[in-house]
Parts: structure tokens; sequence; C-alpha cells
């Protein structure tokens, strides 16, 4: 067995120089990837789109986990508010547990003012939005009820193709399901006066919309504006 063990040893050393050699160029293809050069600008922008659109929707789960939270300890989700408040605030520390949340501004086409769950924009552009249980979705939940929901408004297309492709299984280049009404009739800048990004109640009722929007909880879709506006609807409690 002796003798054998020298020939073993060198085998071994070679092995692990060959895997750490593997590694290194393995690392630096990827960190090539990353910057960009050498690769198609078709995948590149897929790649980048996936990253950003995972990024939005593990937010968007965030401020689902504080909703949750909020009315598990005990209060009704009529009371849930989009702020920092104590007892029913999903970003209070205690009652929500969530922290405030940042979208990627390249997500939108464009973002004016940038803005954090807690300091609305100017704009309806580049945040979240709550919408309380203004919107009535197609069968989902009962039909009579809002559903409790948010939304981005303002989304370059293929971010929201990206984001139908991820939810629904959609092919990447499918068309966006129209949601039949004005970016206005969505949403429209949040209260004067109160710091939440809180939508105005417009009372939108999708429910004899067209079959792109049957079922859907979270999805994306464009409106019927000259250039539609891309709108990304996420749902918090379904009545």
């Amino acid at each position: 067995m002796k003798p054998n063990m020298p020939r073993r040893a060198t085998q071994r050393g070679f092995s692990l120089l060959t895997g750490f050699i593997l590694a290194i160029i393995m690392f630096g293809t990827l960190a090539f990837f990353l910057a960009g050069q050498g690769i198609n600008a078709g995948f590149g922008a897929t790649y980048s789109n996936t990253s950003k659109v995972s990024g939005m929707l593990v937010s968007a789960g965030y401020v689902n986990t504080g909703f949750d939270a909020v009315t598990l300890s005990g209060q009704t989700a009529a009371q849930v508010t989009f702020d920092s408040a104590a007892n029913t605030g999903i970003f209070n520390p205690t009652s929500g547990g969530a922290a405030a949340q940042v979208l990627d501004p390249t997500l939108f086409t464009d973002v004016s003012t940038q803005a954090t769950a807690l300091a609305p924009a100017t704009g309806t552009h580049g945040y979240w939005i709550y919408r309380k249980n203004d919107i009535k979705l197609n069968q989902v939940g009962t039909a009579a009820l809002s559903e409790y929901t948010m939304l981005a408004s303002g989304l370059k297309v293929g971010v929201c193709q990206q984001i139908n492709a991820t939810l629904l299984g959609y092919a990447l280049n499918a068309a966006v399901p129209s949601l039949g009404v004005l970016e206005s009739a969505v949403v429209s800048p949040p209260i004067a006066g109160i710091n939440n990004n809180t939508s105005p109640t417009l009372g939108l009722d999708l429910q004899t919309s067209g079959a792109g929007l049957v079922g859907r909880m979270n999805a994306c879709y464009g409106t019927t504006d000259a250039t539609p506006v891309y709108v990304y609807i996420h749902t918090l409690l379904a009545q």
C-alpha cells in the first residue's frame, strides 16, 4: 500500500488544483457576464429584468407579510394602514414588522421623484401605492366584495412581461393583457397630507374584464391610454 500513497496524494493534489483553476474560470466567466460584455443584448435585457422582477416580487412579499401580521394581531383588514402607525401600520416594527420598501427606479419608464413607502412621490410612478379594498377583480374572492390590493404603475413593458412570465407562465414576448381602462381609473396621486401612499377611492370594477384578467390575484396589465401604461396589481387580501 505504501508505494501507492505518493501517487494517490499526487492525484488528489492534481484534482484540487484542477478544481481550483476551473472555479477561477467559472467566476471569471460570471464576472464577464455580469459586466454585460460579450453577451447577446436580448439575453442581457432578459437576465436583467429577471433579477429586477425577482427583487420587486420579494418586496411585495414583505409588504404582504406586514399586512398579515397586523391582521393576525387582532386588527381588521379595514384598519390596516400603509404606514408606521402603532398597532395598524404595516411598517411599524411591532405591529407589522415590514421594512419600508423602495422599488428599483429602473423598473419604470419614468420616475420623477423616487419614493419610499413612507414618503410618497408627487406622481404615480415609481413606488407601491396602497389601494385598500377598492378593486374588484374578475373571479377572485366574492363577487360582491373588493380585494385589498397595492400596485406599481408606469413599469417598462419588458418588466411587465417578465412579471407575467414569472407568475403566470406566459412566454416572455406574450402580449400584456389590457385592463380596459385608462391609468387614471387605476391610480391617482396619493391623498394630499396623508403620508402613506394611499390612493384616493376610485372604485375600480374589473369583474367584467377580458379573459386575461380572469382569476388573476397578482399580474401585470396595460392600460388603454394612447401610450399604454403598465401596472402590476398585487392582492394583499382577497375577500
